[in-house]
């Protein structure tokens, strides 16, 4: 709708309000606009983020994600301590793989699933 209203010849404040008319909680800042309109006079017509410089992100990924599966799975009482010996990783690396890769929480000192299936919930 941005390169429509820019093609159209509309201003960037008329583009800013249109946005704020038809999308009001989803709309950019005024900030943002203005750069996207600025991009768009200069003949870039792409929205995405250019690649940036600088040391990515390798972390998160699924060799580690895994490994740090496989020790919860072997010990559920293992420890941030021990996890951070084992993989080597940062303290807020494992924060994020554990609650948002594997959704898994500590709970009575136990690594569990966010979310049990029934037969977690009522064992036989």
């Amino acid at each position: 709708m941005i390169l429509i209203l820019f093609k159209l010849q509309k201003t960037r404040v008329e583009i800013y309000e249109s946005l704020q008319e038809h999308f009001p909680d989803l709309a950019p800042s005024q900030s943002t606009v203005e750069r996207w309109h600025r991009e768009f006079i200069h003949g870039n017509f792409v929205l995405e983020d250019a690649p940036r410089s600088g040391r990515p992100n390798i972390s998160h990924n699924g060799e580690n994600v895994n490994e740090m599966l496989d020790l919860i799975t072997k010990d559920p009482h293992i420890t941030y301590a021990q996890l951070e010996y084992e993989t080597e990783l940062l303290s807020g690396t494992i924060n994020i793989i554990l609650h948002k890769e594997l959704c898994v929480r500590k709970l009575c000192i136990r690594w569990i699933p966010h979310s049990l299936n029934l037969q977690q919930k009522y064992p036989a």
